[in-house]
Formats: C-alpha cells, sequence, structure tokens
C-alpha cells in the first residue's frame, strides 16, 4: 500500500505537469497518445487499489479493529475519486482537449492527496495494531489471485519504479518466481510507453 500511494501521488503529479506543457505548447500527435494511454493505465491502477480496499483489506480491519476505526469517511472519499477518475476518462475521450484533462488530473490530485493522507494516518496505525500476520497473509493471497495478466503489463513494472530498492525485493518475495517473470517481460515496454507519454520533445512520429 505504501508503494502503491507513492506511485500514485507522484504520477498524477508529473501527469498534471505534462498535460498542463501540451496544453500551453501543443505536443506531437505519438506523445498525445502515448500520454493518454499511460493515463488510462494509471486511471486503471487507482479504481483497482480502490476496489481492492473496499472489497478485501476494508472488511478484514472492521472485523478485527472493531469500532477503533471508522472507514466509512475513505468508503465515501473512493466513490468521489471514482467519479473524478471517469471526468478524466470523458476528458482523454475529447480529441483536442487538452486544457480539459489538465483540469480534471489536478482535480484528481488533489482529492488523492488528502485521501491518502487520511488513509495512512487512519489505517496504517490500525493494521499494524489489529491485524495479525495470518490476516495480512491472506489478503495478499487474495490480492494476488484477483490480479489480471493484462493490467500487469502496466503494474508490475509500475510498482518497480516507484518501490525502493528493499521494497521492491518484499514484493518480488509475496510473488514468488512468477512475479520476477512477469517484471522481466513487461519492464521494457513499459518503459517505452513512459519515455513516449513524458518525454519534453519527441522530434519524429513513431
Amino acid at each position: 500500500m505504501i508503494v502503491i500511494h507513492r506511485a500514485i501521488r507522484q504520477d498524477l503529479g508529473r501527469l498534471a505537469d505534462r498535460v498542463g506543457a501540451n496544453a500551453a505548447r501543443g505536443a506531437p500527435a505519438s506523445q498525445d497518445r502515448a500520454l493518454r494511454r499511460y493515463t488510462a493505465a494509471l486511471l486503471d491502477q487507482i479504481r483497482t487499489h480502490h476496489q481492492t480496499e473496499d472489497d478485501i483489506i476494508w472488511p478484514v480491519i472492521a472485523a478485527t479493529a472493531g469500532q477503533a476505526v471508522d472507514l466509512t469517511p475513505l468508503t465515501d472519499d473512493h466513490q468521489a475519486i471514482k467519479t473524478a477518475a471517469s471526468r478524466v476518462s470523458q476528458a482523454l475521450a475529447s480529441a483536442g482537449a487538452e486544457a480539459d484533462v489538465h483540469a480534471s488530473v489536478s482535480e484528481l490530485l488533489d482529492m488523492l492527496e488528502e485521501h491518502i493522507a487520511d488513509e495512512e494516518e487512519q489505517v496504517f496505525p490500525a493494521i499494524r495494531r489489529y491485524l495479525p500476520p495470518d490476516a495480512c497473509r491472506w489478503c495478499q493471497q487474495q490480492i494476488l489471485r484477483q490480479a489480471a495478466p493484462p493490467g500487469l503489463r502496466f503494474t508490475a513494472p509500475w510498482l518497480a519504479r516507484y518501490a525502493r530498492p528493499d521494497e521492491l525485493r518484499r514484493l518480488l518475495a509475496v510473488g514468488g518466481w512468477p512475479a520476477r517473470i512477469v517484471l522481466l517481460a513487461t519492464r521494457p515496454g513499459y518503459a517505452r510507453l513512459e519515455r513516449r507519454a513524458f518525454a519534453k520533445s519527441i522530434t519524429t512520429e513513431e
């Protein structure tokens, strides 16, 4: 969760910067297509992460922490963030609407900055205090079972990009050798998309 939160916040931040620059100065069609693909993949990660919390992690915390933690405001946040993410998707679907994309991405970033800060302040201590190791392992197993191969093409290298070396070692240890194979296979494609999407200038069409 720490790595995912870091990835979401930092990626949305650089995305807002890049889209804002493109809205002001324009961008080649190849970069625009790559940036829209990257944004759509990032939105999928945000939706999946919140669905995982709602369906897997929150019920376990509620069962173990009881009245010690009120998850209702965070669940409500998820609904509001889902709506904001939909506005980004709608802006992406409108060709030539870079200013709308920038405004919607900036709004989503502001909402997630506040939500993640609240979540880490309230939920992380509850996880450390109330969730026994068996419950944590069960959550990990359920999350791994729900991981779909198409989405892993982005998820695996995206998390690896934002994980610190010790965090990446722990993530790969949880996933075992399949996770290492997936990461090895998906890193080059992610790197190409990232370069195309966030390049400061692109002089050739691909």
